[in-house]
């Protein structure tokens, strides 16, 4: 009995020196202010957020192996993911969530890529899909705008271009809208050598 209260204290003394050394206003590596704003390594709390946190970056995790990576030492902060993907999803909705950013850049360096070849994919393409306006299923029930919107219909842009429709692990469709953008250059050139050519008929 006696050897189980002497270790019980001993175990107290040592967590409270190890949360004495923590939350110690000079070595805290975790300190919580006055002011309610958190901080975590050896930084200060920045402008108006609640929880500032000093280091290279964070790792998460989880036991199937997923993982989500931030890495914030690169010149430009980077994100990486399970499968080179990440997903705007909520996952407690079942919806897809909206981006908005100033630009998107698309990686396309000659470096990169091998066996290039001229696209034949052009006018006869861009002919063989169907333009449909439609609005998403439960957007009015999740208390969303149901504005109307523009687009493709995936099963029907599969059976063109395969390529550039995506099924995600719970069978759910995406297209690559950017890469319809060479077919359309494609179908514009074809269309303007049409018109030189009706032009030189006439004349």
């Amino acid at each position: 009995m006696k050897t189980n209260l002497f270790y019980k204290i001993g175990l107290s003394i040592v967590l409270m020196v190890l949360s004495a050394f923590l939350f110690s206003k000079s070595y805290s590596q975790i300190r919580y202010n006055s002011n309610g704003k958190l901080t975590i390594g050896n930084t200060q709390p920045y402008e108006f957020y609640s929880q500032t946190v000093e280091g290279s970056g964070m790792y998460f995790t989880c036991f199937t192996n997923k993982f989500l990576q931030l890495d914030v030492s690169p010149a430009a902060p980077r994100i990486a993911g399970t499968g080179n993907q990440i997903v705007f999803y909520n996952t407690k909705t079942s919806a897809f969530n909206s981006i908005q950013v100033a630009n998107v850049y698309n990686y396309s360096d000659v470096k990169a890529k091998i066996n290039i070849r001229p696209s034949v994919y052009g006018l006869n393409t861009i002919s063989l899909l169907r333009p449909v306006t439609y609005q998403f299923v439960g957007e009015k029930e999740m208390g969303r705008s149901s504005n109307l919107e523009i687009g493709l219909i995936a099963q029907e842009v599969e059976k063109v271009l395969p390529s550039i429709v995506y099924t995600d692990d719970e069978g759910k469709k995406l297209i690559n809208y950017v890469a319809l953008i060479p077919v359309l250059i494609e179908s514009i050139k074809t269309l303007q050598t049409e018109v030189n050519e009706l032009k030189k008929s006439v004349k």
